[in-house]
């Protein structure tokens, strides 16, 4: 089965399983076939389900991964302090530096946020990361902005398109055979993705510069699919233009690299 069929009220719609990245189901009526979903997930497609407010609230996962998932694994539990925390500095200095540069893009002040790069240690010991947060939402956003306020309609926004980058660190995460489970900073016993949530950081500004730019726009199919296509968007990585999905792959990719080989990596982004 290479193609999926997608019944509307007008029309039926063949799509390449290949072209499938993320399946995003919007509300608990669509109906899919076993078939589909088995052929989806053999080949690593995210399938995430809705429910009646549009919000994701799961999503399947595969048994299909990497050929060396067992060894990447055991040598994932001993990934060394040293290489997490020197991971995690670099990762918290790049996702400073894009909020930085949203603000700049959007004319607002950014003073403090080069002391703060300059000042992150190996593991972010000092939290420059949530410093940088309180500073920068509240500029983005407004002063009576908070990020904890779920109900709010610009958290909701965010937490969506959040959550489609955290699909894609996640599918990559699964290719390339380690567990989502055990991450590098983040460790909530009751969060399945603690490594794809650390690994996204640079990349959230992204969204955050996209629902800025859409304030006024309500939360609809019309931004949900936007946010979705933001896969297909073109930015720069490592000074090469490529697709977000692309740079999903290739970030991820060094990223683990960091972790299981010697050497530096370079993660700069031009969104």
């Amino acid at each position: 089965m290479n193609l999926i069929l997608v019944k509307t009220n007008e029309d039926i719609i063949k799509i390449p399983v290949d072209d499938i990245n993320i399946l995003i189901f919007e509300t608990p009526q669509i109906v899919i076939t076993g078939v589909a979903i088995m052929e989806m997930v053999k080949r690593n497609v995210r399938i995430i389900f809705s429910n009646h407010k549009g919000m994701p609230v799961g999503e399947v996962n595969s048994y299909y991964g990497n050929a060396k998932r067992n060894l990447n694994i055991k040598e994932q539990i001993d990934w060394s302090g040293s290489k997490k925390g020197r991971l995690w500095q670099i990762v918290v200095k790049e996702k400073l530096l894009q909020q930085k540069l949203n603000l700049q893009g959007c004319n607002l002040d950014t003073t403090g946020f080069d002391d703060l790069i300059n000042d992150t240690q190996l593991g972010d010991q000092t939290n420059r990361e949530a410093v940088g947060a309180r500073m920068y939402f509240r500029r983005l956003y407004g002063n009576n902005f908070v990020r904890q306020d779920m109900d709010n309609d610009l958290n909701i926004k965010l937490n969506y398109g959040y959550q489609i980058l955290l699909a894609a660190v996640t599918r990559e995460i699964n290719h390339f055979g380690y567990l989502t489970e055990l991450g590098i900073h983040h460790d909530n016993a009751t969060n399945e993705y603690n490594l794809a949530s650390d690994l996204m950081e640079p990349l959230r500004p992204l969204i955050d510069r996209i629902v800025y730019n859409d304030l006024e726009i309500e939360f609809n199919t019309a931004f949900k699919i936007k946010m979705v296509n933001v896969l297909n968007q073109e930015i720069k990585f490592n000074h090469k233009s490529m697709l977000v999905a692309t740079a999903v792959h290739d970030m991820v990719r060094l990223e683990l690299q960091a972790l299981s080989e010697d050497g530096e990596i370079e993660l700069g982004f031009e969104l």
